[in-house]
């Protein structure tokens, strides 16, 4: 029984399983003649084990080559993980450097904004002020000029009547 349940294990290949069944079914034969009473003549006896023996040298080598495959699958996948896990560490370190540099970016140009805003609003009030003086200096010298028009029409008008 024990070597039928290495037959049902599929670690093995179908030629091995044929000559691990072939000398299932030879020992199961081999079985009748033991029920009679007695040993068995010594010249009659044969070793049959050497067929199982290679059969399980031949499947303890498998069975290490695949190991041995195993492991350097393994160690290989491990190696990508870490490859994979440097590289994916890095760029977020990379990308939080980035990430502060903007935000002081943001910080300084918000200030600047700011300084540039209250310069536009002050600005703004002076030019405001500037327009109501232009306005008034404007309406003062349209005054004057006016005054200088009659004064200069008088004193021609004088010059006229002197000279009459």
């Amino acid at each position: 029984q024990a070597l039928r349940a290495m037959v049902d294990v599929a670690v093995m290949s179908s030629s091995d399983v044929s000559r691990l069944q072939a000398f299932i079914q030879s020992s199961q034969g081999d079985s009748s003649d033991d029920a009679e009473p007695g040993a068995p003549a010594a010249a009659v006896y044969e070793s049959k084990s050497g067929n199982i023996v290679d059969t399980l040298k031949d499947l303890q080598e498998k069975a290490e080559d695949q190991l041995e495959a195993a492991r350097k699958k393994e160690v290989a996948a491990a190696q990508n993980f870490e490859l994979r896990k440097q590289a994916l560490d890095d760029e977020i370190r990379f990308a939080k450097r980035d990430m502060e540099q903007a935000k002081k970016g943001i910080a300084s140009y918000a200030e600047k904004k700011s300084t540039a805003e209250g310069e536009l609003q002050k600005s703004t009030k002076d030019l405001v002020a500037d327009g109501g003086t232009k306005s008034a200096l404007r309406h003062e010298c349209m005054a004057k000029a006016e005054d200088f028009a009659t004064e200069t029409k008088s004193r021609a008008e004088v010059l006229n009547a002197i000279a009459e």
